[in-house]
Formats: structure tokens, C-alpha cells, sequence
């Protein structure tokens, strides 16, 4: 976690550089893009408890430096679809944790 933290003070440091510095010639129109990476860090494990605004600026960075271009965002499934993949997936693990539960108790009890 410490790796992430500090990759968070760094970006934060170096976030109003980098976005003054950019030649992007319309900044602007990256702000869905950047909205949408931003929602989709959220569901990452490394980035999941960071607050809203130390996931955008991630985001920012990400955008603006080229570690994820807008057509990889572009590529993204909508956020409904998003979201709906990650409430199945979340019940897919508790279900499976659930299970394993059961087989523990049960062997307990054996």
C-alpha cells in the first residue's frame, strides 16, 4: 500500500505542472475520459480505498502523461455495464467464501 501512497503523493505534487505543461490543445474534451478512467480505477483493488479525489487525479495523470491513451478509455465497457459486472463478480466471491465457510464448519464438525 505504501507504493500506491507514494505514487499518490507524487502525482499530487507534480499534478498543476503537468497540467499547465501539456501541449493537448483542448484539455476540455478529455474531461469525460478522465471522469471515466477515474471510475474505472475504482475497481481495481490497488486503487479501490482512495478517495474520490486521489482517484482523479490519477486519472488526470494517467490521461495526460500517455499511460492510458483515450482510445484504451474509449474501449471501456459503459459504466451500467461496469458496474453491473462488478456486482456479479462481488457476489461470485462472497458466494464462493460463503461456500468455503460451509466446508470449514463442516469438517469442524466432523
Amino acid at each position: 500500500m505504501t507504493k500506491i501512497k507514494d505514487e499518490i503523493e507524487k502525482i499530487h505534487r507534480d499534478i498543476h505542472k503537468i497540467i499547465l505543461s501539456t501541449d493537448i490543445k483542448n484539455k476540455y474534451r478529455l474531461i469525460p475520459y478522465i471522469a471515466r478512467w477515474a471510475a474505472e480505477l475504482k475497481y481495481k483493488e490497488e486503487y479501490k480505498d482512495l478517495l474520490d479525489s486521489e482517484r482523479v487525479n490519477i486519472a488526470i495523470h494517467d490521461v495526460l502523461t500517455g499511460k492510458v491513451t483515450i482510445e484504451d478509455i474509449k474501449k471501456l465497457p459503459p459504466l451500467k455495464e461496469r458496474k453491473k459486472l462488478a456486482i456479479l463478480q462481488t457476489s461470485e466471491i462472497s458466494s464462493s467464501v460463503s461456500e468455503e465457510n460451509k466446508k470449514s464448519t463442516q469438517k469442524k464438525k466432523k
